[in-house]
């Protein structure tokens, strides 16, 4: 029996059930249809051991450091920056 459930493994549901449940102490079942977490910006390897973005390139920006803060317990970040030439 969980307390909560969360159906999408995005972003938002994601943030959500991670907050309920480290904050609130409280049982998630967090539903994705896809087998992982993360939406539209999950990486994996492929098959030559190359670190892909499955569902194509993303970006993040944010100027607000506690968002900085939050998201790099869960990720490691390389640095991007876009220039036109």
């Amino acid at each position: 029996m969980f307390d909560w459930l969360i159906v999408g493994a995005g972003f938002a549901g994601s943030v959500l059930a991670e907050r309920i449940a480290s904050q609130r102490h409280e049982s998630v079942l967090l539903v994705d249809r896809r087998s992982h977490v993360g939406g539209n910006a999950y990486d994996c390897y492929n098959e030559a051991g190359i670190l892909i973005h499955r569902y194509g390139p993303h970006i993040f920006h944010t100027n607000s450091q506690s968002i900085v803060d939050y998201l790099s317990q869960f990720t490691q970040w390389r640095t991007y920056e876009h220039r036109v030439l």
